[in-house]
């Protein structure tokens, strides 16, 4: 109560300060209209690398705990709330990169403001979002997969929820989703939908000494408007985070790597229903009706910044590695889970 009371987190708060105001937040103590005062106030300017480290850091403390995961494990990722209503690019990138060879500790939870979220998406193509933490490093170990579903290891952020519906407003936690994997891997596809926050997510991303290189990208669609994708339709800036240090932003431009400007709303869904029946159409390949070239060309762009990634490559290789994604949407890929009513090894 003091502290939210002798600090306007308005002001740039230091480091210790501001993971000890996460954890008011979550202290079951601490009054509701308090803890939404803050998060109002804090919404009002961009957080720093420090403060979000700090107050990942302190969220980390009390997330449920997952063994270690191998040195070349990746998520990908991104803060939401662009608005553009895509389809999941970034899960199924995700699948895709694990059916290419890639392990992916994939953290995620349901719909927030987007149609559909990564685990509404993986639920209905058929993952059990309840397994345990062992079972999950078993999947990791033997189909290259693991989606660490976000309530199961931050519970402590439920009471939190009801507060930010009745604020209306994006607050510090629709950032600090990708930061929060407990599984710490060391390797992140990372997307933010507001161009002025790439600078402290990859800031941010910096500071954990678990990671050894990310991409932190920020697109524009073909109208100027800013998605949390590397993107199709317009420019990505591209910051590489690698051992702690924070590259100078790199531009990528779609017709570097052949891609002719999509149909306009090509990457667009309008429910759960249509995200599903595109997620089953990259999975059959090409030759299935609902099979969508831009889509297929989208995720392969964020499967090939995964590669580079995996493979300690720089963007100069993007081409090669996004059309060697591209061909195995063409052809179809195996998902790296059992569907309904399979059984598992």
């Amino acid at each position: 109560m003091t502290l939210l009371t002798t600090h306007n987190p308005i002001r740039p708060l230091p480091e210790a300060t501001a993971a000890e105001l996460m954890r008011t937040f979550i202290d079951q103590d601490t009054d509701a209209l308090l803890v939404g005062a803050c998060l109002a106030l804090l919404a009002q300017r961009v957080p720093e690398a420090h403060e979000l480290a700090a107050f990942a850091e302190a969220l980390g403390e009390v997330a449920v705990p997952f063994p270690p995961v191998p040195g070349t494990a990746l998520d990908t990722c991104g803060t939401g709330g662009d608005g553009a209503a895509t389809a999941n690019l970034s899960t199924l990138a995700a699948l895709l990169l694990a059916h290419l060879g890639v392990p992916v500790v994939k953290h995620g939870n349901r719909a927030a403001t987007s149609v559909c979220g990564s685990a509404d998406l993986l639920e209905a193509l058929g993952y059990d979002l309840a397994r345990g933490s062992a079972e999950l490093a078993g999947d990791l170990d033997r189909h290259r997969f693991a989606f660490l579903f976000a309530p199961a290891y931050h519970p402590l952020l439920g009471r939190l929820r009801e507060i930010r519906r009745r604020l209306g407003i994006p607050t510090i936690f629709n950032l600090l989703g990708p930061l929060l994997n407990p599984a710490a891997p060391p390797l992140q596809l990372l997307g933010v939908a507001r161009e002025e926050l790439a600078a402290p997510m990859a800031g941010a991303l910096a500071r954990r000494g678990t990671l050894r290189r990310a991409f932190v990208v920020h697109g524009k669609d073909a109208e100027g408007k800013g998605l949390d994708e590397a993107s199709i339709e317009g420019p990505t800036t591209v910051l590489e985070v690698r051992d702690g240090s924070v590259a100078a932003p790199a531009v990528l431009v779609p017709r570097d790597l052949g891609l002719a400007q999509p149909p306009r709303h090509a990457l667009r869904i309008k429910d759960r229903a249509e995200a599903l029946a595109v997620a089953r159409g990259l999975h059959a390949g090409a030759g299935h009706a609902d099979f969508r070239p831009a889509v297929a060309d989208a995720v392969a762009l964020q499967a090939g910044l995964g590669l580079l990634l995996h493979r300690g490559e720089g963007l100069a290789q993007l081409p090669a590695a996004w059309g060697e994604a591209r061909q195995a949407l063409e052809r179809g890929f195996s998902l790296p889970f059992p569907g309904p009513g399979e059984v598992r090894s």
